[in-house]
């Protein structure tokens, strides 16, 4: 959503409604749909207790990443310690007793 500059206009104009929808923000729409389905899913067959914690660190780490690739972010030593404690977290939840 972020690359699309106008994302949704709305106008009244000479008595008629108008509205314009750029293909990128239909786009990002689409795929928070997508998302949101994949998430229900989830939820509804696997054990929230897992689930849950295991997809914020994933979630933070892909955030932290695409600012970075995407939108030319600093990554600075915190961010990367960030990072850093999110996989092992992960790692560690997956460890077999």
């Amino acid at each position: 959503m972020k690359f699309s500059q106008e994302g949704i206009v709305f106008a009244l104009e000479n008595g008629s409604f108008n509205l314009h929808i750029n293909i990128t923000m239909i786009f990002a729409l689409v795929m928070y749909g997508i998302s949101f389905l994949l998430w229900t899913s989830l939820v509804v067959n696997n054990d929230l207790g897992f689930i849950l914690p295991f997809s914020t660190a994933i979630v933070n780490v892909l955030s932290v990443t695409a600012g970075i690739l995407l939108f030319d972010e600093s990554m600075t030593p915190l961010k990367a310690l960030g990072i850093a404690l999110a996989v092992c977290g992960v790692v560690i939840m997956n460890l077999k007793s």
